[in-house]
């Protein structure tokens, strides 16, 4: 059967129960970019203060490869005793006869990769996509379109996560979004808004509530 929906699962908190220090993670950014001497806005994600920090005069290849190398450990230390969230491997074994499913997150690929395939999820996806797969990340749309330009046969797409740079970077890249928040509450905006809130993967309705929402929209398979 040919497939024409595409479905993009945030990874922590969304198919797995990961035990990621975002505090942490944010602190040692933060520690590492001072020891270089560049200034950053302690008010906004990881992605977003080393994309900024890119811009940096002070900046340097080898200062930007001392700081994601520490996230990394820390996400490899955080993903080890990952657990999937109740009830998705049933929903992911619903949904791949009907939908192609990737997975978009701002993990490194390899720590992402082997942490669901240690769960045995990994083999539900068509594709993982993770830090240095894409060129920018979350709250960045480069994700979302480099998946869409891999899946051609697909026209009706449908993004997945429990966090606000999720849902803004499927705005970005002009693909509705499904907010999933059993394991973390937001504030999500009115504007843009999820169109849809799922509690939980165990959910009875879940899987046509999931295909439902799958939405034609103009494609961009290229970054802007």
């Amino acid at each position: 059967m040919t497939k024409n929906k595409l479905i993009i699962f945030d990874m922590d908190n969304t198919l797995i129960h990961s035990h990621l220090d975002y505090p942490l993670m944010k602190a040692e950014t933060l520690r590492l970019l001072a020891l270089g001497g560049v200034e950053a806005d302690e008010s906004l994600w990881v992605a977003k203060i080393m994309a900024q920090a890119r811009l940096h005069p002070r900046m340097t290849d080898q200062l930007e490869e001392a700081v994601w190398q520490r996230l990394g450990e820390i996400e490899i230390a955080g993903l080890a005793a990952a657990s999937p969230e109740p009830g998705v491997e049933q929903v992911l074994a619903c949904l791949e006869s009907e939908a192609y499913l990737a997975v978009l997150t701002n993990n490194l690929d390899e720590a992402a990769c082997l942490a669901l395939d240690k769960l045995g999820l990994i083999g539900y996806f068509s594709f993982v996509a993770g830090r240095g797969r894409v060129p920018g990340m979350k709250p960045a749309p480069d994700g979302y379109i480099y998946l869409k330009g891999l899946h051609p046969d697909a026209c009706h797409y449908l993004a997945v996560g429990d966090a606000v740079i999720d849902l803004l970077a499927a705005n970005s890249a002009g693909i509705p979004f499904a907010a999933y928040n059993r394991s973390r509450r937001e504030n999500w905006p009115t504007n843009p808004a999820p169109c849809l809130f799922l509690q939980s993967w165990e959910d009875p309705e879940i899987r046509e509530k999931l295909l439902t929402n799958c939405r034609h929209c103009a494609r961009r398979d290229k970054f802007e």
